[in-house]
């Protein structure tokens, strides 16, 4: 149960990306570099400076970690697409469709089984996810916008499939996590000539780019990839319908944004989603060992 607690609790600090990222006058493209650049840099850095560079090596794994990394920077361009050619609303609903795709497809392409209690739960979050989206919907959708959204659902599924994949073949998850940084990086920059501006003009927007970069992303990705050795693919895309929810929480807390009803309502069925995965829903056995030190478990 620790390990989708602590999945849980992971994803709902998520939350905090939405209020930074409003604080942050750059358009989309800049912040998912800025985000994805600086977490590869800390975890290179963070690598060395505890004596584990050689986690930053491929291992032997280029291809797939290539592949992961250049699925991680389509992800966000869709999901930033959808926002800029539909709504907020939309992008959500549409990117939140990924813990249903994961819980009927993870059985097909990994070592895992059906599991009930994670599809009434995908089911009933859904729901609360869709509450909350519709809620605030302000009618702004087109086919492009509709289209990313479900590429950003899509590719976010490839994303925990791919990573759960490789842990399964024992790839040290600083590995996983640094690459999928690092390449994703590399795919979102030619999007770079597209922005209005690309670096932060004053203190608290470099704070807010340092905090999404270094903690948000950098150590987040890293913490993720080491509990999902632990959690089943479908049991980690339905708990990630609690960001969401903890966005409206700390926007109510911090910028005084009170939630209607109908978002409450939508976080409730959520909430009782992740408690459904939690009480119900088994624990893996730990996968294979990663080299001692940062990034494994040892």
């Amino acid at each position: 149960m620790r390990w989708k607690l602590g999945l849980g609790a992971l994803t709902a600090s998520w939350g905090f990306i939405a209020v930074l990222a409003a604080a942050v006058d750059l358009g989309a493209e800049p912040l998912a570099f800025w985000r994805l650049a600086l977490a590869a840099g800390t975890l290179a850095v963070g690598a060395v400076l505890v004596g584990r560079a050689a986690l930053l090596a491929p291992q032997g794994r280029l291809p797939q970690l290539a592949l992961l990394g250049a699925v991680q920077g389509a992800h966000w361009l869709l999901f930033f697409l959808a926002v800029k050619h539909g709504s907020v609303a939309l992008a959500v609903l549409t990117f939140y469709v990924a813990p249903l795709v994961l819980a009927v497809t993870a059985p097909l392409l990994l070592p895992e089984r059906w599991s009930a209690p994670i599809l009434v739960a995908a089911t009933v979050g859904a729901v609360g996810i869709a509450v909350i989206a519709l809620g605030g919907d302000d009618g702004s959708a087109s086919g492009w916008a509709v289209t990313a959204g479900l590429g950003s659902a899509a590719t976010y599924a490839a994303l925990v499939v791919l990573s759960k994949r490789l842990l399964l073949a024992a790839t040290p998850p600083l590995t996983v996590a640094f690459w999928d940084c690092f390449v994703g990086a590399l795919v979102v920059a030619p999007v770079l000539l597209l922005a209005d501006r690309i670096i932060p003009t004053d203190a608290g927007e470099w704070g807010a780019i340092l905090a999404l970069g270094i903690v948000l992303t950098g150590v987040s990705t890293l913490v993720y990839t080491m509990l999902l050795r632990h959690v089943s693919a479908q049991a980690a895309g339905v708990l990630t319908f609690l960001e969401p929810v903890a966005g409206v929480l700390l926007a109510w807390g911090l910028v005084s944004e009170e939630p209607e009803p109908w978002t409450l309502a939508g976080g409730a069925l959520v909430l009782a989603a992740g408690l459904v995965v939690v009480l119900l829903e088994p624990s893996e056995t730990r996968v294979a060992d990663a080299p001692g030190g940062i990034g494994s478990s040892q």
